[in-house]
């Protein structure tokens, strides 16, 4: 069955074995005969193989089926194809089964599991009316349990419609045997005879399987029977697996399990136990059964018809197959307005035709996505993804199309940039002047001064340099540049012209911002005028005399104002002011009203604090803080900062204590804000410390920066990524590749590991360029590397030069068994002729493949990937590839090419 046994020859009514002989290589003509035959099955030169049949989606083994094997002492090994027919013609077909299946039952009884034994029954035993009788007497005897064994019948058995057999049967299956048809698709047997009897297991023809990777008939063969198998519940077995491609498509199809070479060969009961002692074994009683189809038809229809988002087939004429009510409802209609239909008999003819220049281009290979498709009449807004579907012969057999509706982040964005835009407005009106540099000190921001009505940043850095008193910029930059090295929060004044109002004092601070490997990458700082911070702590001082309680209103009101370096260079005012009334002609209540609205209605987070370290308390704040933090009034009011339940930063708050302490103010420190749930808010926060009648508060100001991080982390994500890939082809390129290269072989290095390299080299691609353009060149590519990363989806493809591709395969031992023939094919499926603006191009390519051996790094094994492409290369061949092992078999006596090459 899956042996390519040699053909029996018939001389004389007996049965003339062709054999190799164990002791040379000449072929033996050795003669069969009944007695002969007799004689091996009471020497026990005949005895049971055992070839593992797998669960295809855990790749547990779950069955053996038992092989008779024949080792003669002179002719060796003699074929089933040759002593099977002789022991159903001489009638020894029915001892030869018991022998095999009561040694098989024996032996396996001492293996660990659950699985089951299948065993072939031949047609003619079915006259045997004591069949069921000694198939279960044999099985009883040996002590295997009855329901753990499987009776594998063929079509033909079926044929004759004889009471008998189908007595026969019934009585296996009522004793507890299971019942699988075997070769199912090469005889004849009806969807009569399915239905009527009980069978467990259908086996799907080894043919079928060889044949399903070329032949687009096959493989819908397949589908047809594990569909019917599997809706008449019975477990779907295919044979004659030899390639991890077919066992890919059987799984992608939904079959059950697979028996082949590629999953192990017959083998005697030694090798078999070994085998299960390093393979997992599966209890196919408990193995979960598929949904059937019909029912996964109809839960897939259920999860399309109720899917939140807009879905639809169209066929390659562009008439819409299949539509949910989620994208009919975009343009107003119901599913069956659209089905039967293209988009000519809704749309207008304008909007069709655009639409349906779209669907070409995906018919010819194009992903189309729309971001912003607006259907007319509607003021919804929706996100559009047209892809090509094909079959498996990758041919186009349809488009699909998906339809999200954005209309919500729409509208959102819009009102995030109306946010971004008052954000920008209100820095521009702000008395303070933010900067930023790089970790160097080279200024690369600058916001704008109050009468500045420059927009470009480098204008503004230019005329922020202009402004400064011309005896100031020398000693500033020689301060800057000579304090970047400490690393420490950066201070300074320098005079600066302002209007037509002469110069003015200003004070400039500057914090360092860390990278993740804690090195300065950028210094954060802010301009203040000194008259206008003046003026605010002036203001200040205002609203809290009027708001101090009659009694207190005879004492004075002291500001301390943070001492620093430059005590000297200004006129400061009086640190004690007496209270008194407002100057801009508003009642005290209207002021007190005025600046407390101000104050809750601030969109920027606001607290009023106490400034003791460990006692601390809230005594005021606005809405948005209690929103950014998440918490209610009601929970903090009164409470210390460092109360459970209140608490928002316990880790960072003492040393910004301690900050307050010691200079009175601080300005852009970084701190993570824990919300009321647990989750994080980044943030700035600045503070100043006064005291009102001997108490000191804290007034701190919180901007949440999280959109500002989101959006630096996608721009440095959006950079790896650009660096990382090619811009033609889309894949990975050489530098990535090298990276991935050297982290693959780390992982490989596992007793059962098995990492394969591919290199490939376009053969004629250099003609191309030279006689079809250097256009039809990049689409070539363009098609070549989407085909190679459709072939090879799981793996890692990159194009690490002009016309040279690099692909690794990760695997085990039991996965390389099919790796050459899968490589073969999907070389031919890449290299197939491409369409490109009326022409047809031909390409090919030298492929060199080898594995990565215990010794190798990646300089060696990139190396000898590249000899064997040279080595393929020198055949002149269209498509050509070269594997480990494969020299010498295939350019033996080829030595200059070799040597050449390597």
């Amino acid at each position: 069955m899956i042996f390519p046994w040699n053909k029996h020859l018939r001389s004389n009514g007996s049965v003339v074995a062709r054999s190799r002989g164990p002791k040379d290589d000449c072929c033996q003509t050795h003669k069969l005969s009944a007695e002969l035959l007799q004689s091996a099955l009471s020497r026990g030169e005949i005895w049971p193989a055992f070839q593992p049949i797998v669960d295809l989606q855990s790749g547990a083994i779950v069955a053996f089926e038992i092989l008779a094997r024949w080792t003669d002492p002179i002719a060796g090994a003699i074929s089933p194809t040759q002593f099977i027919p002789l022991a159903e013609q001489c009638g020894l077909i029915g001892d030869l089964t018991d022998k095999i299946l009561r040694e098989a039952c024996v032996i396996a009884l001492s293996w660990q599991g659950s699985f089951v034994l299948a065993i072939n029954i031949s047609p003619v035993q079915f006259h045997d009316h004591e069949l069921s009788t000694r198939i279960l007497r044999t099985v009883r005897s040996s002590g295997f349990p009855v329901h753990r064994v499987h009776v594998e019948i063929t079509e033909s058995a079926l044929l004759e419609n004889d009471p008998s057999v189908h007595a026969t049967i019934a009585s296996l299956k009522a004793s507890g045997i299971g019942l699988a048809l075997d070769d199912f698709g090469t005889g004849f047997a009806s969807l009569t005879q399915l239905h009527a009897f009980p069978f467990n297991k259908l086996k799907i023809d080894m043919s079928f399987v060889r044949s399903m990777t070329v032949d687009s008939g096959s493989r819908k063969i397949i589908a047809s029977v594990i569909g019917l198998g599997q809706s008449l519940g019975m477990t779907v077995v295919a044979e004659g697996v030899e390639t991890e491609e077919q066992a890919t498509l059987l799984r992608r199809m939904g079959c059950d399990l697979g028996q082949g070479w590629l999953f192990g060969k017959a083998e005697n009961a030694l090798e078999t136990g070994k085998l299960i002692e390093r393979r997992l074994v599966g209890d196919l009683s408990k193995r979960k059964p598929p949904a059937q189809l019909f029912h996964r038809v109809h839960q897939l229809d259920a999860l399309y018809t109720a899917s939140p988002i807009g879905l639809c087939l169209l066929d390659t004429n562009f008439v819409h197959t299949s539509v949910n009510p989620r994208f009919s409802a975009m343009f107003a209609l119901s599913p069956d307005d659209m089905i039967g239909h293209t988009v000519h008999s809704f749309m207008p003819a304008h909007e069709a035709d655009r639409v349906t220049s779209d669907l070409v281009k995906v018919l010819n290979g194009d992903t189309v996505v729309i971001e912003d498709y607006r259907p007319i009449g509607s003021d919804r807004v929706f996100f559009v993804i047209n892809q090509r579907v094909d079959d498996d012969d990758g041919v186009a057999i349809g488009i699909s199309v998906t339809a999200v509706d954005v209309t919500g982040y729409k509208t959102l964005e819009t009102l995030l940039s109306q946010t971004e835009d008052h954000q920008r407005w209100s820095i521009d009106l702000s008395p303070n002047i933010p900067w930023a540099s790089d970790a160097a000190g080279v200024v690369n921001f600058m916001g704008p001064t109050p009468d500045c009505s420059k927009i470009d940043v480098d204008a503004r850095i230019e005329d922020w340099m202009a402004r400064m008193h011309p005896e100031d910029r020398l000693r500033v930059r020689q301060q800057w540049l000579a304090w970047i090295p400490s690393g420490k929060p950066f201070e300074t004044m320098f005079r600066m012209r302002l209007g037509d109002d002469g110069f003015h004092w200003m004070l400039s601070r500057a914090k360092p911002h860390h990278g993740p490997d804690g090195k300065i990458i950028k210094w954060y700082g802010v301009i203040t005028e000194m008259a206008a911070q003046q003026s605010l702590r002036d203001q200040l001082l205002r609203l809290e005399s009027v708001g101090a309680s009659p009694q207190d209103r005879s004492h004075d009101v002291t500001f301390i104002c943070a001492d620093n370096n430059y005590d000297q260079q200004i006129e400061r005012p009086a640190k004690v002011y007496q209270k008194s009334e407002p100057h801009d002609g508003l009642s005290r209540s209207h002021y007190v009203s005025m600046l407390m609205r101000m104050f809750e209605g601030a969109p920027i987070a606001m607290s009023i604090t106490t400034s003791d370290t460990r006692m601390s308390r809230y005594v005021k704040v606005n809405a948005a803080y209690l929103k950014m933090t998440g918490r209610s009034w009601e929970e903090i009011r009164g409470k210390t900062l460092l109360a459970a339940g209140s608490a928002i930063d316990n880790s960072a708050r003492d040393r910004r204590h301690r900050l307050l302490l010691d200079q009175g103010y601080y300005e852009l420190e970084e701190v993570d804000i824990v919300r009321a749930d647990g989750s994080t808010v980044p943030t700035l926060i600045s503070a100043q410390r006064t005291t009102i009648n001997g108490t000191s508060f804290d007034l701190e100001i919180i901007v949440d920066v999280s959109e500002r991080l989101r959006q630096q982390r996608e721009a440095e994500n959006a950079l790896k990524v650009s660096a990382r890939t090619d811009a033609l082809s889309g894949l990975p390129n050489r530098a990535y590749f090298d990276e991935v290269l050297l982290q693959r072989i780390a992982q490989a290095r596992g007793p059962h590991d098995v990492l394969v390299l591919a290199y490939l080299d376009l053969n004629g691609f250099k003609k191309i360029n030279d006689t079809l353009g250097h256009l039809v060149g990049d689409e070539v590519l363009k098609v070549i590397s989407s085909r190679l990363r459709s072939e090879f989806a799981t793996q890692f493809v990159a194009r690490v030069g002009g016309d040279e591709f690099a692909l690794l395969i990760e695997t085990d031992k039991f996965g390389a068994i099919g790796l050459k023939e899968m490589l073969d094919q999907r070389m031919q499926n890449i290299f197939k002729a491409i369409s490109i603006s009326e022409q047809t191009v031909t390409s090919g390519a030298a492929v060199g493949v080898t594995i990565l051996c215990e010794t190798d790094n990646a300089h060696s094994v990139l190396k000898r990937a590249d000899d064997y492409m040279y080595i393929a290369k020198s055949t002149s061949q269209r498509i050509a590839v070269v594997y480990l092992g494969d020299i010498d078999q295939n350019f033996r006596g080829n030595e200059k090419i070799i040597s050449a090459a390597t």
